[in-house]
């Protein structure tokens, strides 16, 4: 299994951390990495796994990074709450009124608990809620009443050798778990039973694990949040003459994110050409005269943001570039000599 940097987001760049790397070895001599758009967190992540470069990370979206500071802070309030089931009525509250609950709450609830991670619609189906949350309960904690009560899960068996683990300390015990739901349901001829093979939930609460490991870099690491052009000009000068900017903006043309919506393109691009400091960005595409810098383009799928049980339906491809301002004094690599001019 491939290491995760981030957390399950939109527009995440854990596929193309290879990309990430290369402009890394490109700019090994700086001092500081500037993350303007961190998102999931992955690239910034990975530059304090990775490498030495002390880490400005920024984000307009105040609640994902309000959950990164609760995290690396030590997370106790997180764990207060970490394994708890989320309705659909607790996230459309959240929600709604995020002002109402701490910054890190709303942070987690949106991402963890919302479909496809647009932080707008829950997880979960409507006809298929009660059935995940019985799941839930039964792995989390041990609870099987909700499974017992409802004739779906009739003849469903788990060993003990299971039951009797704690999820809390061996987190393993989802996989194990559902080895065995999904065997159950092959002796099943129940559409009904095959929607519930998978519990996103779960698996996307336990990719937090992946920032939490950051904490012994967190002396390297400043977070922010705030527009990405209000960061970058309080950056003092003496940081930026030994730094590099890395920028991954919204797509246009995609699902649009719940910040950011009204993105300034022409201006992003237009400060992409003259900043006097080395900037890459990462997107599907940009203004004609900007030329990609990377050897090996990375093919992604993009969603389409519909649920649909065809998973490839209607899905679009991409081709993820990544772009240079040509500023700022990177050493050319291995793969520069052989790849580009």
């Amino acid at each position: 299994m491939s290491k995760r940097y981030g957390i399950v987001y939109m527009g995440s760049k854990e596929k193309i951390l290879n990309l990430i790397n290369y402009v890394f070895e490109r700019e090994y001599k700086k001092k500081h990495f500037i993350d303007l758009f961190t998102g999931g967190f992955s690239v910034s992540s990975f530059a304090l796994h990775r490498t030495n470069f002390n880490v400005i990370s920024n984000d307009l979206n105040k609640y994902v990074i309000g959950l990164y500071k609760e995290l690396l802070s030590g997370g106790a309030n997180f764990e207060q709450v970490k394994y708890n089931w989320i309705s659909r009525i607790q996230f459309e509250t959240v929600r709604d009124y995020p002002d109402s609950y701490p910054d890190w709450y709303v942070g987690y609830v949106l991402n963890v608990w919302s479909f496809g991670c647009n932080q707008k619609d829950y997880l979960y189906a409507k006809d298929l809620e009660d059935n995940k949350k019985a799941l839930h309960q039964a792995i989390v904690f041990n609870d099987f009443s909700l499974i017992n009560e409802n004739p779906l899960f009739e003849g469903l068996k788990i060993p003990s050798t299971i039951t009797n683990v704690d999820f809390k300390e061996h987190p393993l015990k989802r996989l194990a778990f559902m080895e065995k739901f999904k065997k159950f349901i092959k002796t099943k001829d129940n559409k009904e039973l095959k929607r519930l093979e998978q519990l996103e939930s779960l698996s996307q609460m336990l990719h937090l694990n992946a920032i939490e490991a950051n904490i012994k870099f967190k002396h390297r690491l400043e977070l922010h949040s705030m527009d990405w052009k209000e960061l970058y000009n309080q950056i003092p000068e003496e940081v930026l003459e030994d730094a590099f900017i890395y920028c991954d903006p919204p797509y246009e043309n995609t699902k649009q994110y719940l910040f950011g919506s009204d993105f300034d393109y022409e201006d992003f691009w237009d400060w992409f050409r003259n900043c006097p400091y080395s900037v890459y960005v990462s997107s599907y595409t940009a203004p004609e005269d900007i030329e990609p810098i990377n050897f090996v383009p990375k093919q992604v799928n993009l969603d389409n943001g519909n649920r649909s049980n065809d998973r490839m339906a209607k899905k679009k491809k991409a081709i993820e570039n990544i772009y240079w301002n040509g500023k700022g004094n990177a050493e050319p690599t291995m793969l520069d000599l052989l790849f580009n001019e």
